[in-house]
């Protein structure tokens, strides 16, 4: 697999890594997980709040992992291998994954933007409830997979 190259102006090389490897944890694209704006202020935050030691070892693992996987399978069986059998990577990937699926970070949002651009919602085709509403008589329209 290749790490991407720069798409936003943030100057450090981990981001894309840390793009990257949200890509393989989360499931959605670099482009989808782009499209929440909130990429540079996740990875910014993540900076902030764990020591960066910690951050920069859990991103030179995705990295190497990320550099020697040659496909998706082999992707897959590095990540079990080295990030969720080790629990100190396992837990920060656990919050990276929470961080773009919920919005939170150890239980609190991180901005207001980061509940509505929870990939949660996509994933349950839904919209967040209070903050995004779907549009005039939406109501009317069948929910997606409905038998009836």
């Amino acid at each position: 697999m290749n790490i991407i190259n720069k798409i936003l102006d943030v100057d450090d090389y981990y981001f894309d890594v840390f793009m990257s490897i949200s890509e393989a944890l989360t499931g959605f694209t670099v482009n989808e997980l782009q499209s929440t704006g909130l990429a540079e202020t996740y990875y910014t935050y993540i900076l902030k709040s764990l020591d960066s030691a910690t951050f920069v070892e859990f991103l030179t693992v995705s990295k190497n992992i990320l550099e020697k996987s040659s496909g998706e399978d082999e992707l897959k069986k590095a990540i079990q291998s080295e990030i969720i059998k080790n629990p100190g990577m396992d837990a920060i990937s656990g919050k990276v994954i929470t961080l773009w699926y919920l919005g939170t970070w150890e239980g609190a949002y991180i901005n207001d933007l980061s509940y509505k651009e929870g990939l949660v919602w996509n994933l349950i085709h839904s919209h967040p409830p209070g903050a995004k509403q779907p549009g005039y008589k939406s109501w009317n329209i069948k929910p997606v997979n409905s038998n009836s």
